[in-house]
C-alpha cells in the first residue's frame, strides 16, 4: 500500500511538471490553433505566441519514445488534457456503468478520430479552418479566434470541449473513446518494452478495476500504467516490469 501512495505522489509530481512546461501549449492548441489538427503543423504556425512552436518537436519525440518504453503512460503521467480529464472525472456520475460490449464499441470512437486525423495531415496537408490573431490580449485573441472560425473548426473545437465536458458523466470520456494521440498511444501499449500485468495468482476479483480512474485492469484496453492498482491486489498479483512471456 504505502508503495502505491508512493507512486501516486511520483505521478502527480510529474503531471504537475508537465502542466508547467505544457499547459499553455495544450491550451493553444484548443483555443487558438488555426489548424485542422493541432500540434503537428506548428512550425508553420502564425501564432507566434504559442509555445508550441518550440516545443512540438521535442514533445513528440517524448511521447514516442515513453510510448515504445511504457505505452500509455504518456496519457496517465504528462498529459496535460489528461490531468484535466482526471480532475472532471472525479465528478462522475456515471462510474463502472460503460463495460463490456458497450466499452469495446465506444473505444473504437478513439481510432476513428486518429483515422480522420491522419487523414487531413497527410491527405490534406492539414488546412487552416481559422485566422488566427497573431498577438494581442490573450482571452480577447481567444474571443477573436472564435469569430473568425469557419464552421469545421468551430465542429471540432466543440467536438474537443464536449469530451471534456462529457467526462463529468462518464469517466475519462475524453481519453478513453475521443483522443486520437490515446488510439495511436494504444497501438503502442501492447508492444511496450515495460508495463503493469497480472501474474498468473489473479483470481479475476476486480479490485485493481475498482481502484483504476480508467475503468479498466493492468495490460487492458485503455490502461495508461498509472500504477493507482499496483496497491488494490489483495493477492499481490499485479506486477510492473518487462512484458510476461505468455503475451
Amino acid at each position: 500500500m504505502l508503495d502505491a501512495i508512493k507512486i501516486q505522489w511520483k505521478r502527480r509530481l510529474v503531471q504537475l511538471m508537465s502542466l508547467a512546461v505544457m499547459g499553455e501549449f495544450s491550451f493553444y492548441g484548443v483555443f487558438r490553433c488555426p489548424f485542422a489538427v493541432p500540434y503537428v503543423s506548428c512550425g508553420n504556425c502564425p501564432v507566434i505566441q504559442c509555445p508550441g512552436r518550440k516545443l512540438w518537436l521535442t514533445v513528440w519525440l517524448v511521447i514516442l519514445v515513453s510510448a515504445i518504453l511504457f505505452g500509455r503512460a504518456f496519457c496517465g503521467w504528462a498529459c496535460p488534457g489528461g490531468l484535466l480529464s482526471e480532475i472532471l472525472s472525479q465528478f462522475s456520475l456515471l462510474r463502472k456503468k460503460i463495460t463490456g460490449r458497450m466499452e469495446m464499441i465506444l473505444s473504437t470512437g478513439k481510432y476513428m478520430v486518429l483515422a480522420v486525423s491522419l487523414y487531413f495531415v497527410f491527405f490534406t496537408i492539414n488546412p487552416r479552418w481559422a485566422i488566427p490573431i497573431r498577438t494581442g490580449d490573450f482571452f480577447n485573441s481567444v474571443k477573436l479566434t472564435f469569430e473568425h472560425g469557419n464552421g469545421l473548426w468551430l465542429t471540432r473545437t466543440i467536438i474537443v470541449l464536449g469530451g471534456l465536458a462529457l467526462c463529468l458523466l462518464i469517466p475519462h470520456f475524453w481519453c478513453r473513446y475521443l483522443c486520437p494521440t490515446g488510439g495511436c498511444l494504444e497501438i503502442f501499449r501492447k508492444i511496450s518494452i515495460f508495463k503493469y500485468f497480472k501474474t498468473s495468482d489473479c483470481n479475476d476479483c476486480d479490485a485493481c478495476l475498482r481502484s483504476c480512474h480508467m475503468e479498466t485492469r493492468p495490460k487492458e484496453i485503455n490502461c495508461t500504467n498509472c500504477g493507482d492498482c499496483a496497491g488494490s491486489c489483495p493477492v499481490d498479483a499485479i506486477k510492473f516490469g518487462v512484458r510476461d512471456k505468455s503475451e
